[in-house]
């Protein structure tokens, strides 16, 4: 499958994890709930929805934690840099 070229690219902070977005995302939220406060370690967490089929790690495979019942993040086990928020759907 031919995939068009990523529109957006980030990853951790050492550079053990990458990621590549396909379709431009439709806004950003800034969530302020305890949970994001926590994960990032300030006072909001800056979130990009995507769909699954449209993310793709590029580099590495991130670890997992369940952050609550619904809530799953991935981050880097290597450098600590959290990366994506999961919720019921995804």
């Amino acid at each position: 499958m031919t995939r068009a070229p990523a529109v957006l690219t980030g990853g951790c902070q050492c550079g053990a994890l990458r990621y590549a977005i396909f379709v431009a995302p439709k806004g950003l939220a800034l969530c302020h709930c305890r949970m994001c406060q926590k994960a990032t370690g300030g006072a909001f967490a800056a979130l990009v929805p995507s769909q699954p089929e449209n993310f793709a790690w590029t580099r590495g495979t991130p670890a997992t934690f369940a952050s609550s019942s619904i809530a799953r993040r991935d981050y880097c086990r290597d450098c600590g840099t959290p990366l994506t928020y999961r919720g019921p759907s995804g």
